[in-house]
């Protein structure tokens, strides 16, 4: 007698492998959500961050009984933020005077020296348009609200594989000197 063979067509075959390329869509799409998910709120955490440090900074300012810019804020970090008439950081290494005391730093610097400043253990920043493999990217620029200087940095979310200029990008940070805030903006 002969043994039947049993097998797989290779309608089944296809059709099996078709199942499972559509599994492997659907999971790399949540895959993807999550990481997505997972660096808000990473940048959600690291602005409430940079935002205690802020207010940390203003009370230290006040306490002091300021009423106007000032250099090298002690009892802060290296004893070299500078402070604008707000009582908000600045930068350090301004010059004593400042010239410019509405002005973030010296240049476009400025901005990565705040985020080394006033945050412990932060992700990479660097320079916009440096070309490299920072987490975020700093832009200085003249405030949206209030253009009467160089008063915001926006630190631009990178290790999503955005390219977006600093009005373009879905996830970044902005500081504002001004009004002392430090604020996650997230588009969809």
């Amino acid at each position: 007698m002969r043994q039947k063979q049993h097998g797989f067509t290779l309608i089944e075959l296809v059709v099996v492998i078709i199942v499972l390329a559509i599994l492997a869509v659907i999971a790399a799409q949540k895959y993807l959500d999550i990481k997505r998910d997972a660096a808000i709120s990473d940048v959600k955490a690291t602005a409430a961050a940079y935002q205690q440090s802020l207010t940390f900074v203003h009370s230290r300012w006040q306490i002091l009984g300021n009423q106007r810019a000032m250099n090298d804020l002690p009892g802060f970090g290296n004893n070299d933020l500078d402070i604008n008439g707000l009582g908000y950081p600045l930068g350090s290494d301004k010059g004593n005077p400042m010239g410019q005391p509405k002005n973030i730093g010296r240049g476009q610097q400025g901005c990565v020296d705040l985020w080394n400043g006033l945050l412990t253990n932060p992700p990479s920043v660097s320079i916009a348009n440096s070309n490299n493999d920072s987490d975020y990217e700093s832009y200085r620029h003249q405030a949206d609200v209030n253009p009467d200087g160089e008063t915001q940095c926006s630190y631009v979310l990178r290790s999503l594989g955005d390219t977006g200029n600093r009005n373009q990008a879905d996830i970044k940070i902005v500081y504002d000197s001004v009004a002392g805030t430090a604020k996650a903006v997230i588009k969809n």
